[in-house]
């Protein structure tokens, strides 16, 4: 069993049972995906008659289990172990939020069946997956067990929420419903499509297979504004824009691009307040919006290259890939 902490049962027993607050899951099966709030279960099942505890812990079994066991809550006892995440800090400080912010599943369940469509028709060879929502008291969003998605709602109650008033505004912005389908798909593309680096990788190669992952989200959950891709406000993505050809020729000037320091690299695309060294005016992950401006001027060039395609290795590690783009930027 292969565990990923980064970013499908359908289970019609327990969706009834749920339906009371629930709501329509969709106007249309083939628009929604199956959403089970092991949360709220989690937190009723104190309360459960005997009988009604039997029957959640047979049809969730293995979900419960691993979220269990994920959660570092596990006796050996399913029930017990239950009762005992339901008395935990995580749960007394964030359960009623979390029931605030989502008393019905309908909107996440479209989203995710469109990240479902999508995937099934960009990405075939993935597996299908399932979805549970929960309460978690780590930093990771999104949490992996096989083909089984669990969703820390918790870390989704909105930029302003006071939970997250101590966070830099770069951590805070991304803490809302839309970037929930965003992190999925990108926690399920980083298990199935990891970086693959060569004997001496440089920081191009992984700018440009973090551009490509971050393509490849775009295609699965059909947003496209490039802000939003990127988890930066507006003014943000502004910045990066004026002073892309700037940093550009910095990174070139400086041996950025051919630098096979990986720790700068990674450092370069990963969520920070600024992107240093380049600029303390650049936003965070300028790495990543340097590759993601790669792959697509690739793409203009290359229309029919297809997605999984630009995920390989022989497309990122190729020293011709930054050529044939044709990426200069104009500023």
């Amino acid at each position: 069993m292969r565990y990923i902490l980064p970013s499908i049962l359908s289970l019609s027993l327990i969706a009834a049972a749920c339906s009371s607050k629930n709501g329509d899951a969709s106007d249309s099966a083939s628009q929604s995906a199956p959403f089970t709030r092991l949360d709220r279960l989690v937190e009723q099942f104190p309360s459960m008659p005997a009988q009604r505890q039997h029957v959640v812990v047979d049809s969730l079994a293995i979900p419960l289990y691993d979220y269990i066991y994920l959660m570092g809550a596990s006796t050996g006892n399913i029930p017990a172990s239950i009762d005992s995440l339901s008395h935990t800090a995580a749960f007394t400080m964030f359960g009623p939020e979390v029931e605030k912010a989502y008393p019905t599943t309908s909107d996440i369940e479209k989203r995710l069946g469109a990240l479902n469509a999508n995937m099934r028709r960009l990405t075939p060879s993935l597996p299908s997956y399932s979805y549970y929502g929960i309460i978690s008291p780590y930093r990771q969003q999104v949490m992996l067990v096989d083909s089984v998605v669990y969703i820390a709602l918790n870390h989704y109650l909105g930029a302003t929420h006071d939970a997250y008033s101590t966070m830099p505004e770069y951590a805070r912005f991304t803490k809302t419903a839309e970037y929930i389908p965003l992190d999925i798909a990108e926690a399920v593309l980083s298990v199935e499509y990891p970086f693959k680096a060569e004997s001496a990788p440089t920081a191009i190669q992984y700018f440009i297979y973090e551009g490509a992952l971050l393509k490849a989200v775009s295609a699965l959950t059909g947003i496209n504004d490039t802000a939003t891709l990127m988890g930066w406000t507006p003014a943000q993505f502004d910045k990066a824009q004026t002073l892309e050809a700037e940093a550009w020729r910095k990174m070139a000037t400086d041996n950025i691009i051919y630098s096979t320091d990986m720790a700068l690299a990674q450092r370069l695309c990963a969520p920070s307040p600024a992107s240093q060294p380049l600029s303390a005016e650049l936003p965070g992950r300028f790495g990543r919006y340097v590759g993601y401006r790669i792959v697509n001027s690739f793409l203009e060039k290359n229309p029919d290259t297809a997605l999984t395609d630009i995920l390989s290795p022989q497309f990122y590690n190729n020293p011709s890939t930054l050529i044939n783009s044709g990426y200069t930027p104009a500023r």
